[in-house]
């Protein structure tokens, strides 16, 4: 299986919401530990070289930027989810000893 961009992401293009962000990073991100080997939403494989799949990747630097247009908006985002976001690291690029 050969991950690719959401579809939501590509039919909103540069509409996206948001919310429609927190959404796809959500779905695209692993909610806690331990890291499942693929990715929840695409089944991208995470290797040490693509720590997130295709649409984490876009999503991840564009929800980073806009996350305090809406008060609120991330709160649905588990720890490691809000972590890999705003954090310095990416569950998913640490050694498979911690994370699976």
């Amino acid at each position: 299986m050969t991950a690719r961009l959401d579809r939501r992401l590509l039919t909103s293009g540069m509409g996206v919401t948001v919310a429609q962000l927190v959404t796809l990073w959500a779905d695209h991100t692993p909610a806690r530990l331990p890291v499942p080997v693929i990715c929840p939403g695409c089944g991208h494989p995470y290797s040490e070289k693509a720590p997130l799949c295709p649409t984490a990747a876009v999503v991840r630097p564009l929800l980073r930027r806009r996350r305090h247009e809406i008060p609120g908006a991330i709160d649905a985002l588990t720890t490691n989810q809000l972590a890999d976001l705003t954090g310095n690291r990416l569950s998913t690029a640490l050694p498979a000893e911690v994370t699976r």
